[in-house]
């Protein structure tokens, strides 16, 4: 990791983590990892096999994440990082870690960095589950090659190579990358591979191979998925509008088969699915294809059809729509405390074992606001059934979302929420 000093306690934690994790015992076996090319193009080679990335990124849930078909994980958090490796290793997956790097303060990295890095590579280099690192995640590399910060970086990287010449380096940059990209073809060469985090932008996929023109050598999706909230409409006071679950389901597959399936320009190591696990990211539920009982998202049983080839049929709840006194989410719904509010949900399938959760809760831009929330206001709901809500809009000012959980005997969960105003009159 790259500490910046004004957060000098994040050295701390890091250094926390580490000795908190047990040496790693080089004598279990390492699996030596490279990417060759050939005149088909490159690949992964994985003790002596060629191998082809598929699987997602999160931390969370392997067993399932190997029961659906997959063979790769990306790890973000290096907590509790040994066992989270002997668990992958004990069920067959390859698993690449992330050396987080300040995003934009690259300058301010002190003389610890290379050593604590140093110290990390050196504890896990030789477990068996290691596929690859990726150092950094969309590191804003403008930076660097405007300053003496990549120097840094090359520092890190090419000494990452001398401690671990067996697993490959990677940085992830996102799509809109074009002097990312430019800038570590020019100035960090020795890149293994180029990772992208591509998200929506997965279905213009001809944007992104243009920018890829400006890296030639391999490169693989570590993020795809759903669309982000920077990627979709939203309301005059920049309330994103997110898809129910059973939409975001549908992009899974229509974007693996269609896009990820059909790619061959002999550069493509393979593809990560976002984000395996439970993350608060605008919603608790934008991103989360497991939700914090382990229940599994729609999405879910999507990757495990493209991953096996099948065509299993989903048999879980599905949502299709909701509605806000008869109207969609990108009408700028503005209500006042005096006004009661009538949602309803329009689902695909209805069985006797559903369970119903409506909630209220308030949207903020710069907090994180997830399902532990307890809404202190009190009395909201007049009526509520398993499809549809009556209820006050809330007296304090602000925006807010109303959000909707459907859950059954299947072990899947789907969701839809809508935002609204609540705007109090001035006399």
């Amino acid at each position: 990791m790259l500490f910046n000093k004004t957060v000098g306690f994040t050295l701390l934690l890091f250094a926390a983590i580490f000795f908190s994790a047990c040496s790693y015992n080089s004598g279990l076996g390492k699996k030596e990892v490279s990417i060759q090319k050939d005149s088909n193009g490159y690949q992964i080679m994985r003790n002596g096999k060629p191998f082809l990335i598929k699987g997602a990124s999160g931390g969370y849930y392997f067993e399932e994440l190997k029961s659906a078909g997959a063979n790769t994980v990306r790890l973000y958090d290096t907590l509790a990082l040994k066992q989270k490796l002997d668990l992958a290793d004990r069920l067959g997956l390859a698993v690449i870690v992330d050396i987080p790097l300040q995003i934009k303060n690259m300058n301010y990295i002190d003389s610890d960095a290379i050593f604590w890095i140093s110290e990390f590579v050196n504890t896990y280099k030789n477990h068996p589950a290691l596929l690859s690192w990726m150092l950094g995640n969309e590191v804003y590399f403008p930076q660097l090659l405007s300053t003496g910060a990549t120097k840094k970086f090359n520092a890190i990287l090419d000494n990452i190579h001398r401690l671990d010449p067996n697993h490959p380096v990677s940085t992830a940059v996102s799509t809109g990358a074009v002097k990312e990209i430019l800038a570590i073809n020019l100035k960090s060469p020795n890149i293994d591979f180029i990772s992208i985090n591509v998200f929506g932008r997965i279905n213009d996929f001809k944007s992104i191979k243009q920018l890829l023109f400006l890296w030639q050598g391999p490169y693989l999706l570590s993020e795809w998925g759903n669309n982000g909230p920077w990627e979709s409409n939203a309301t005059t006071w920049e309330a994103p509008l997110e898809q129910t679950s059973t939409k975001k389901a549908e992009e899974f597959n229509d974007r693996y088969i269609n896009v990820i399936n059909k790619m061959d320009d002999g550069r493509f190591l393979g593809s990560l699915a976002f984000y395996w696990g439970q993350k608060q990211e605008t919603t608790h539920t934008w991103f989360s294809l497991f939700d914090k009982q382990g229940l599994k998202s729609q999405a879910v049983h999507e990757l495990e059809n493209v991953w096996k080839t099948t065509e299993n049929v989903f048999n879980g709840p599905m949502i299709d729509q909701i509605l806000l006194n008869g109207k969609e989410g990108w009408n700028n719904m503005i209500f006042t405390p005096k006004d009661t509010l009538f949602a309803e949900i329009a689902l695909r399938n209805l069985k006797d074992d559903y369970h119903f959760q409506w909630q209220v809760l308030p949207e903020m831009w710069y907090e994180l606001v997830d399902d532990d929330i307890i809404f202190d206001e009190p009395n909201l709901i007049v009526d509520e059934k398993g499809t549809s809500i009556l209820f006050k809009c809330p007296n304090t000012e602000g925006p807010y979302r109303l959000h909707y959980k459907i859950t059954n005997k299947s072990g899947y969960f789907a969701t839809a929420n809508i935002p609204f105003y609540s705007m109090k009159h001035t006399d």
